[in-house]
């Protein structure tokens, strides 16, 4: 996770597109990580699809349930781990921060739908080798010394012929980039607090 999050960095001036995968990638090592800790490969299975887990427990009791949990358990609700480990680690917001309309929300339930949508253009530019939105590539604009803008602003956005509603492009990369890494310091905060009453 800190390899990849590392790289994104280097390249976010230069290949910003590249930089959103990678980022996203950098969050899914640590979620996967953090999900084997939490769950156990039937757990997760239950959780996706609970109909899925009573079919197979009814042809072949818990044993099925279990080998089929431990082939299929790495593909199971990749957005939902995503998004449940930022949420999880989520930071508080900036100590500065730009006019209220350049900032994004941070209640949960938009910073859920934000976190869907930009785990939504990550496979399409993994899978489809379509690129992140202009928009969402674009650098903030500064308020004052500490205060970017979040998000693009206006309800819509145009660039290179392309266009995009608000609702498409929730955020910056230096805002996702701001989440990511005080997520993934948290996380690493909680495992190391986990591991301080082991002898």
């Amino acid at each position: 996770a800190a390899r990849l999050y590392q790289e994104a960095i280097w390249i976010a001036e230069s290949e910003p597109e590249r930089s959103w995968i990678i980022l996203v990638s950098a969050v899914e090592t640590a979620a996967d990580y953090w999900r084997k800790v939490k769950e156990s490969p039937t757990e997760r299975l239950r959780a996706f699809n609970v109909d899925l887990a009573k079919l197979l427990e009814a042809e072949g009791g818990n044993e099925l349930v279990s080998k089929v949990a431990d082939l299929i358990v790495d593909s199971l609700g990749a957005t939902k781990k995503f998004c449940d480990f930022v949420l999880e680690f989520m930071p508080e917001p900036p100590a500065e921060r730009p006019p209220k309309s350049f900032q994004i929300s941070w209640e949960y339930k938009a910073m859920r739908r934000a976190l869907e949508k930009i785990y939504h253009w990550r496979s399409r530019a993994l899978h489809g080798g379509t690129p992140f939105p202009l928009p969402m590539c674009m650098a903030p604009r500064k308020f004052n010394a500490n205060a970017y803008e979040e998000k693009p602003s206006g309800r819509r956005a145009t660039a290179l012929g392309g266009v995009w509603i608000a609702e498409d492009t929730p955020m910056l990369l230096n805002t996702f980039e701001y989440i990511v890494r005080n997520a993934l310091l948290q996380w690493w905060r909680s495992m190391l607090s986990i591991t301080e009453g082991v002898t």
